[in-house]
């Protein structure tokens, strides 16, 4: 009973994605359905207060489009590129630059519908017909198509995105009640030891 309780401790503390004003999301993208062996992951930090959610409505956005710059609402970002050749490399905040075809550094579409922004971005974007993308001054990734970058400048490999989520964090406390846990669930366990090593032994049968 002791252990069995002490193990649903331990497995009820896992920690749940939970959106705060400054959240982290994890992202990929990848090549191999686009039949190339190009990726990249990386980490984007975004600011939630400021962040458009819905990005604009159809027609009041930048140009009279419903798709928004949130360059300024990103306040940390790493992307790094491999398999693309030239376009390999990692890049940053810093690297992001205008493209020439929108003069915008990121585009955010949310399609006018407010995202649950603790949940798959990726999953909610694709079921609004929604776009996100990045524009990295060459040999960085740009936006090429709908949730899609291509290597070195638009000139190398085409990548689909595949993630978009928040980066589960664990709550204050979590790391000192799961080693609270532990600690109790090796007491339970020493204890049960010591007991069967210190119980009476069966009498010999008569003869």
């Amino acid at each position: 009973m002791a252990v069995g309780f002490t193990l649903s401790l331990i497995f009820n503390l896992t920690p749940v994605a939970k959106a705060d004003t400054i959240q982290t999301y994890g992202l990929a993208w990848s090549g191999a359905a686009l039949g190339n062996g190009a990726s990249a992951t990386g980490v984007i930090v975004l600011d939630l207060s400021t962040l458009p959610n819905p990005s604009a409505a159809i027609g009041s956005g930048l140009s009279g489009t419903d798709y928004v710059d949130i360059s300024s609402d990103i306040t940390s970002l790493s992307i790094n590129v491999t398999g693309s050749g030239a376009g390999d490399g990692t890049f940053t905040l810093a690297d992001l630059a205008p493209d020439s075809s929108f003069g915008i550094k990121t585009y955010w579409n949310t399609k006018g519908n407010t995202l649950n922004m603790e949940g798959n971005i990726l999953t909610q974007l694709q079921a609004d017909a929604g776009d996100f993308n990045l524009f990295f001054a060459p040999p960085g990734p740009q936006g090429s198509s709908a949730l899609q970058l291509t290597t070195n400048g638009l000139s190398g490999n085409p990548m689909a995105m595949t993630e978009f989520s928040p980066v589960v964090t664990p709550e204050p406390g979590t790391f000192s009640s799961v080693l609270l846990c532990l600690a109790l669930f090796v007491g339970v366990k020493r204890l049960g030891g010591a007991r069967s090593m210190t119980a009476p032994r069966g009498t010999k049968a008569m003869k």
